[in-house]
């Protein structure tokens, strides 16, 4: 499948804004550049070639560690497309496309790669530009058919100036990856995507609205349940949390936001989850697949799954209300149904459960918690 690509990796540039060596600097365990070469090889495209310039002999130990193809650029200071074009110079007759990535782009999901290899061998356009919310990311991905035209141009604007003369032949496509516009031009962008990393499984909050606008293309009504259940949530996250509870914030408000992400589907819970987990995001997706129906805890602490669990029971539609009026309409409509009625009976049960051992926590009720907020988008 990934025969006939290949990966270009920049990493020519002074890093002076960064005041540091950026290909070398650590997000998590690797440095920006392992993970550059790991997104690529994670994905199946062995031919990988890093363009250097500045403190390239730096480079070299952890290139031949990486197996990887340095190529040294030795026109560096007159720019980044130098770098393109050293990159696009040494393709072999072989490569079909190939992705064009910045080293100072490091948390690229690999979900995006895959999704940009899929796009071109279904359809084969010349270039892939991916997007978040409308603004260019990376890597885009280049057909070797504009080679020519990339290693005559005079560099002005750059590669972008250039690829604007192929906007017919461009796919556009939006990804719900808004890693893919994180770079670390200076220290503060360097600390922010330190941060990052710690949740970089987790969907932003801004890459969960896009998933419900996008990828599951939600009707109104129900995004505005999404955002209710997530704000009643967040308050129960942050109030355990004020009084001493571990609560992972993060991956409750991104699992309150897509717990009926498949909601027109049958078995919403068990399909939400099945497409979370395709989408590369498998912690969400294992608290979505039991938002419907959830065990009895078995610990002292408060999970995302009994968070979420609980917001959801006391929200209808997009209003905040009790448990008990959330389950009445349901109670006369599966009376007549054993089955539907035990299954109901259980959540019941658990639902309050769950709100009992909040209140005991906090030491007050609910109502004096939590908050309406009552809106539809």
């Amino acid at each position: 499948m990934t025969e006939g690509f290949a990966a270009i990796i920049l990493a020519a540039g002074h890093s002076s804004r960064m005041g540091d060596f950026k290909p070398l600097l650590s997000v998590g365990e690797k440095t920006a550049l392992e993970h550059a070469v790991a997104l690529f090889h994670g994905n199946g495209i062995r031919q990988v070639a890093v363009v250097s310039g500045h403190h390239g002999e730096r480079l070299e130990p952890l290139l031949r560690q990486l197996g990887v193809t340095h190529i040294p650029n030795s026109l560096f200071r007159q720019g980044m497309f130098t770098s393109v074009q050293a990159g696009v110079r040494n393709l072999g007759d072989e490569v079909r496309a190939f992705f064009l990535q910045p080293v100072d782009v490091p948390l690229v999901r690999s979900q995006t790669v895959q999704t940009l290899l899929h796009a071109w061998l279904t359809g084969q356009p010349g270039i892939i530009q991916p997007a978040f919310n409308g603004i260019y990311g990376h890597p885009p991905l280049i057909s070797t058919r504009y080679r020519s035209a990339i290693l005559d141009y005079h560099g002005e604007g750059g590669l972008k100036q250039l690829l604007r003369s192929f906007t017919g032949d461009t796919l556009l496509l939006e990804l719900p990856d808004e890693q893919m516009l994180l770079d670390m031009d200076t220290p503060e962008d360097y600390q922010r995507l330190c941060r990052r990393w710690e949740n970089r499984m987790l969907p932003t909050e801004r890459e969960c609205r896009h998933l419900l606008h996008h990828e599951f293309a939600l009707p109104a009504e129900i995004v505005a349940h999404c955002l209710a259940v997530a704000r009643v949530a967040v308050q129960l996250a942050d109030a355990l949390t004020a009084v001493g509870f571990m609560v992972n914030r993060d991956l409750v408000l991104a699992a309150a936001l897509l717990h009926d992400c498949a909601r027109r589907s049958r078995n919403h819970a068990r399909a939400g989850e099945k497409a979370l987990r395709n989408l590369g995001f498998p912690d969400v997706a294992a608290v979505v697949g039991r938002h419907m129906d959830l065990d009895p805890p078995q610990t002292t602490e408060f999970s995302a799954d009994e968070l979420v669990f609980l917001a959801d029971k006391l929200v209808a539609g997009n209003r905040l209300v009790g448990i008990e009026q959330r389950f009445a309409e349901k109670q006369a409509l599966t009376a007549s149904k054993t089955r539907a009625s035990n299954s109901f009976e259980r959540r019941l049960a658990c639902a309050r459960a769950i709100r009992h051992r909040v209140e005991k926590a906090l030491g007050q009720p609910l109502a004096e918690i939590l908050t309406d907020h009552e809106q539809t988008s």
